[in-house]
């Protein structure tokens, strides 16, 4: 018996497609208000997205990278119009940095591809809460950011500490987006309180 010589199966009937079809539907409706898109236009307590993260005030952060981070936060948080002064969130960064090689010229052992990071650790502070004295205000919510950026080393002194720079600065904008996305997440996801 060859492959032509069989016969065909036969295809399913009508009204088996039709079940088919009304039982995902079911399931696609049974299932539609479970879920809400990361970037919703309200968040949890009903205010516009965009209005919420203009609420939060990025505090001062020590060294060039922190600085880098919190301008493109500022930036990204409020669109632009600069760091909210009295908001009623604070976000509190710590920023650390490295530089590793990643591919070693086996002849002169020096690096050809570095690859810088910037890590951030966040915290979201609520400063409409009441905080005991001596003590410190405990985060509402909090979370961690990188950002990597890749260079080519060259020889030449200047010119690769340029190169690290730049990519710091690739790589703190990659950080900043990073946690403009967290903070987006925590105020679509929390409740009206």
């Amino acid at each position: 018996m060859s492959l032509l010589d069989r016969t065909p199966m036969p295809s399913p009937t009508l009204s088996r497609r039709v079940l088919g079809l009304v039982c995902v539907g079911l399931l696609a409706l049974s299932t539609a208000g479970c879920f809400r898109p990361m970037y919703a236009e309200t968040t949890g307590d009903g205010t516009a997205l965009p209005e919420k993260l203009g609420e939060v005030e990025v505090v001062f952060s020590p060294g060039r990278l922190g600085n880098e981070v919190r301008n493109d936060l500022i930036f990204n948080l409020t669109g632009g119009a600069g760091n909210p002064g009295g908001a009623p969130y604070q976000l509190v960064l710590q920023v650390t940095d490295s530089t590793q090689a990643a591919v070693v010229d086996t002849y002169t052992g020096l690096p050809e591809v570095e690859l810088v990071s910037v890590d951030v650790n966040w915290q979201l502070i609520d400063t409409t809460k009441p905080v005991k004295a001596g003590q410190k205000p405990t985060p509402v919510t909090q979370g961690t950011a990188f950002g990597k950026a890749s260079i080519d080393s060259g020889y030449q002194r200047f010119a690769r500490s340029r190169a690290i720079r730049d990519a710091q600065n690739r790589a703190s904008t990659v950080a900043a987006e990073m946690i403009r996305g967290q903070l987006a997440s925590y105020f679509i996801t929390t409740p009206k309180s």
